[in-house]
């Protein structure tokens, strides 16, 4: 299963049909191409950095014993746009007004879709048991103060 980010525009109180669904995973086709993933989801100056950094390398492929990192650094760069591309396309929508309105676990967009309008998308959960949101640290006699050990402790002596 896929993790489904839903957006929709700030001025729709209710499900819109002009929410957007990003997917929130790895990109491969952006390994391959990142400047045209990047242009695809219109994210413009990302792929303007990625377009210039590219022809640095490139122009600095020809120096001597640049020849390893000069085909490596591109793949990386692919791998980071990978990687971070739909961040990098959430938080676009989030500075143009959108809201995040759900998150959806489906096998594709069309899942996520049927179950995002059905209204089956996933509550926020309270992870902490409510017997540690209260908690208080341990004092008294049970615990033993001692100093702390840490690496550097053994120069001072």
């Amino acid at each position: 299963m896929t993790r489904w980010v839903v957006l929709e525009p700030a001025s729709e109180a209710t499900r819109s049909d002009r929410a957007v669904f990003v997917r929130d995973g790895f990109r491969p086709f952006a390994v391959v191409i990142p400047a045209l993933w990047l242009l695809r989801h219109r994210l413009w100056w990302p792929a303007v950095a990625v377009v210039l950094f590219d022809l640095a390398v490139a122009s600095a492929a020809g120096t001597q014993g640049f020849g390893l990192p000069a085909a490596a650094l591109p793949l990386l760069v692919g791998l980071l746009v990978a990687l971070e591309g739909p961040t990098l396309r959430l938080r676009r929508y989030r500075a143009q007004g959108w809201r995040e309105a759900a998150v959806v676990a489906a096998r594709g967009r069309r899942d996520a879709e049927a179950l995002y309008f059905a209204g089956e998308t996933a509550e926020p959960v309270d992870t902490l048991p409510a017997a540690i949101k209260g908690a208080e640290p341990l004092s008294g006699p049970s615990v033993r103060r001692a100093p702390g050990r840490t690496l550097f402790d053994g120069a001072r002596t």
